[in-house]
């Protein structure tokens, strides 16, 4: 059945001599796989930037329901990024959101929550005239009740620990190292205000700011599948020391 999809470019490996591996995040099928045809030619050097990390792309795919990986025909870019690749404080950004992701959406099933946030927060790194410092935190941040593990702050009282496996607030020590302290917990109400909007007004040192990327991906990773070793927090530390 040939079905026109509207998809976000998460990965591209190289499959063999003639092929990659696009995997796309669309909003009809959600996560797909496709074989993509490789060429040394102006033609393929058009494709592969087409095929950037996080590109929105738009193609007619003949899907056939037997077939593990669907072959990815001609390509189009609806809305080409006008800055994402080029400048140097987002490039690395782009790098740490496709790796996210590429783990975090593991399911193929549609979901027009998430890809209304991924369209609106890619639109919104790509025309920020502000700095990036916060981005990753911002996204992360608004992506947990999309991701379904939110914690609820209205259940915050002074004095609190907060629970990262429970995602609960709770005066007494559960036992275990994922607690936070007061000090910690108390920021929670506050981050959970952040956005892309007010990103910029939020002031972190250095070492705060790794501490809390790290505690983020850290929590995603007791409820999601999301390893705490990506590659590309390494990446994101070097850009903001």
């Amino acid at each position: 059945m040939i079905t026109k999809i509207h998809g976000i470019v998460l990965s591209v490996v190289k499959h063999n001599d003639r092929n990659n591996i696009v995997t796309l995040y669309t909003a009809e099928r959600g996560r797909v796989a496709f074989l993509s045809p490789t060429s040394s030619g102006k033609s393929g050097r058009m494709r592969n930037a087409r095929l950037s990390p996080l590109a929105l792309v738009e193609s007619e795919v003949n899907f056939r329901e037997n077939r593990d990986l669907q072959y990815l025909g001609a390509i189009s870019t609806p809305r080409p990024w006008k800055n994402l690749y080029f400048d140097p404080a987002k490039a690395p950004i782009v790098i740490f959101l496709s790796e996210f992701l590429s783990k975090l959406l593991r399911t193929s099933e549609a979901d027009s929550s998430t890809w209304n946030y991924l369209l609106y927060a890619l639109t919104a790194l790509d025309s920020n005239s502000h700095t990036c410092a916060n981005f990753h935190l911002a996204f992360l941040l608004r992506m947990l009740p999309i991701a379904g593990i939110s914690p609820d702050d209205a259940d915050w009282q002074p004095g609190d620990l907060f629970d990262m496996r429970s995602a609960e607030f709770t005066p007494v020590h559960s036992g275990h190292s994922d607690i936070l302290s007061p000090d910690e917990t108390r920021l929670i109400p506050l981050l959970m205000r952040m956005n892309f909007r007010n990103m910029h007004l939020y002031r972190f040192n250095i070492g705060q700011r790794r501490r809390l990327l790290r505690l983020l991906i850290h929590y995603y990773s007791l409820h999601l599948p999301i390893p705490t070793d990506l590659k590309s927090l390494d990446i994101l530390a070097e850009l903001y020391d």
